[in-house]
C-alpha cells in the first residue's frame, strides 16, 4: 500500500509539473534520494523518511459478534508517513531546481486531499527544525538538495487475520 501511495503522489506531480515544464522523462519519480552513484537525476525525488503509529483513534482489539459467537483480531495499524519532496539536480541546475521545487509546493498546497481505492489520505506540510533537516540530510548521505518534509495521514494496515474465536454464553441466569 505505502507504494501505492508514493507511487501515486509521484505521479501526480509528474502531471502536475508537466503543465510547467517539458520533459519527455518526467520530473517526478519514487526513489531514495542519499548516496547516490552515478548519474543525478535531475528530478523531485518522493521518498519515505519515517513511519509513526497513530494512536489518536485508540489502539483495541476487534471484536465482532455473529449471532451467538464472535471473533478477535489485532486492531489495525494506523499510520502516519513522513514523505519527503526533494529536487535532486546537479549542482549547475540549482537555479532550476528551485523553480521545480517552487511548483511542487504549489501541487502539495493544491493537493492536500486525495483518494486512491476509496480511501481518502491527507498530505499536509511539516516543519523540521534546522537540527532535523541536518540530521535526516546526514543519515541519507551528506549531500542537501531543496526539499520539504509532508506527513501523510489516513494510511491503514490491517492483515484482517482473525486470532481466536468462541461462542457467547446461551443462558443468562446465574444460578446461586
Amino acid at each position: 500500500m505505502i507504494k501505492k501511495i508514493l507511487t501515486y503522489c509521484a505521479e501526480q506531480l509528474n502531471s502536475y509539473l508537466g503543465r510547467y515544464y517539458h520533459r519527455p522523462q518526467g520530473l517526478a519519480e519514487v526513489g531514495h534520494i542519499g548516496q547516490r552513484t552515478g548519474e543525478i537525476p535531475n528530478k523531485v525525488i518522493v521518498s519515505l523518511v519515517n513511519v509513526e503509529r497513530e494512536t489518536a483513534g485508540g489502539i483495541s482489539n476487534n471484536v465482532q459478534t455473529y449471532g451467538g459467537s464472535f471473533t478477535s483480531s489485532s486492531a489495525p495499524f494506523l499510520l502516519n508517513l513522513k514523505v519527503m519532496f526533494a529536487a535532486v539536480f546537479e549542482e549547475k541546475q540549482y537555479a532550476e531546481s528551485l523553480s521545480v521545487f517552487s511548483k511542487a509546493l504549489a501541487f502539495i498546497q493544491s493537493q492536500q486531499k486525495f483518494m486512491i481505492d476509496n480511501v481518502k489520505y491527507t498530505l499536509t506540510l511539516e516543519t523540521v527544525s534546522t537540527f532535523d533537516f541536518h540530521n535526516i540530510w546526514t543519515t541519507m548521505g551528506g549531500q542537501y538538495y531543496p526539499s520539504v518534509v509532508c506527513k501523510l495521514t489516513g494510511v491503514v494496515i490491517d492483515s484482517n487475520e482473525i486470532k481466536s474465536s468462541g461462542s457467547t454464553a446461551q443462558n443468562t441466569e446465574v444460578q446461586t
